[in-house]
This record gives C-alpha cells, sequence and structure tokens, in this order.
C-alpha cells in the first residue's frame, strides 16, 4: 500500500514537470509566445489538484455496525432456513449507514411511512433511510444459494 502511495506521488511530481518543460521546448521551437502554454500549464495545475485529492484518499476497509438475519421464504413471513432455501438480510446502521446514504442521489418517495422528516434513497436492491439527522440505517440481502442480490427490508 506504502509503494503505491509513493509510486502516486511521484507521478504526481513527474508529469507536470514534463509537461511544463514540453511547453519551454515548444517556445525556444520559434513557435509564437504563449502559444499552448496556457493549454499545457491548465492541464499540470488540473493534473496537481486531481494528485492532491487522489494522495487524500485511500482504499481502505473501515469498521460498520451491522446485524443481519438467516432466513428462508420471504421477508414477509420468514422462516427457518433449509438446505434448499437459504437468504441473508444486513442491517447496517451508524457512520457506515450515512456515508452510503450521502453517496446514493437524491430521494425517492416511499409508501413506507408517514413522517415526513423521513428521508428514503433506493438504488436497485439497496434500501437507506435517514430517520433523523442522527439515525441512519441501510438493508440489503443475498441469496445464499445462487448468491444474487436481494431485497433486505420491507416496509
Amino acid at each position: 500500500m506504502r509503494t503505491a502511495l509513493i509510486a502516486r506521488v511521484h507521478q504526481c511530481r513527474v508529469l507536470p514537470r514534463a509537461m511544463l518543460r514540453y511547453s519551454q521546448e515548444r517556445g525556444k521551437a520559434g513557435m509564437e509566445k504563449g502559444t499552448g502554454k496556457s493549454i499545457v500549464l491548465m492541464g499540470a495545475l488540473m493534473w496537481m489538484g486531481a494528485c492532491a485529492m487522489a494522495a487524500n484518499w485511500a482504499f481502505e476497509f473501515k469498521p460498520v455496525n451491522a446485524q443481519m438475519a438467516i432466513y428462508s421464504g420471504g421477508l414477509g413471513d420468514p422462516t427457518a432456513p433449509t438446505a434448499h432455501d437459504a437468504k441473508v438480510s444486513f442491517h447496517v446502521q451508524g457512520k457506515a449507514a450515512r456515508d452510503l446514504f450521502d453517496r446514493m442521489g437524491p430521494d425517492v418517495k416511499t409508501e413506507c411511512g408517514s413522517d415526513p422528516k423521513t428521508r428514503v434513497r433506493a438504488r436497485d436492491r439497496l434500501q437507506c433511510i435517514r430517520y433523523s439527522a442522527s439515525d441512519y440505517s441501510c438493508y440489503f440481502g443475498f441469496d445464499l444459494k445462487d448468491g444474487k442480490s436481494i431485497g433486505g427490508n420491507i416496509c
């Protein structure tokens, strides 16, 4: 991980310098002053900005507050899991749920509940709910027999 970060920082330093050298060489070759220089400079600045943002982010697993339930049948009428039918429903809460909620895009209209303060975001079979400014939950599930994603919550 550290080696990859060092390589990324090195790339972020080398490319803008190379771009500026290229721009200076074009200027020495008799080209009109400023021709292409501003484009190269803008490219270098954009690259450095992207590198600065990337340097502050690293892929890492974080702890999650979650519960799960293994069952068979449907969520509306679950029964004990069997050898032929087993599903899992996950319920994620806390910061992880808030992070998911914040990145899911706009709210969707829901017919689950009547509290106007409750906000719901759903994408395919992932559902996240904001009950209050400090209370978030996300639900998703999988069919354990074929690995397919299934819903993890019903109203």
